[in-house]
């Protein structure tokens, strides 16, 4: 506070720098006079690609997505694989003995409970 009192002692309150006259009246017009002109740029043109890119990178997202949903609710079987219903009829002679072997052996029947059982079936299953 001290010096602030001092400085203005010693030179008073008088400006230091001085403005000319006028000059702020047409600062404006003069400073936007210097300035070079502004070039006009010509919009980009945008192509049909840059355009539709979005929607055909969307559509391949929902492509992929739609193939992992079949192959995980598919369980792994193959998606062209032909799947076999109960009314189809279903020609065991094109499977060759080394199969049918074991699966017989597997069912855990005797010579005379086959016999029995394939006497008993339809015929149009075999």
């Amino acid at each position: 506070m001290n010096e602030e009192k001092d400085l203005i002692k010693r030179y008073g309150k008088k400006q230091a720098f001085k403005v000319p006259e006028g000059y702020f009246e047409n600062f404006a017009e003069d400073l936007m006079r210097k300035l070079p002109e502004k070039e006009i740029k010509a919009p980009e043109k945008i192509s049909t690609w840059t355009r539709v890119k979005p929607w055909v990178y969307m559509a391949a997202m929902f492509v992929g997505l739609m193939f992992t949903v079949r192959l995980l609710t598919n369980g792994g079987k193959d998606i062209h694989e032909k799947t076999h219903s109960a009314d189809t009829p279903v020609n065991y002679t094109e499977l060759p003995d080394e199969y049918i072997d074991p699966i017989v052996n597997q069912t855990m029947m005797g010579d005379y409970e086959l016999y029995k059982y394939l006497t008993e079936a339809n015929p149009t299953l075999y």
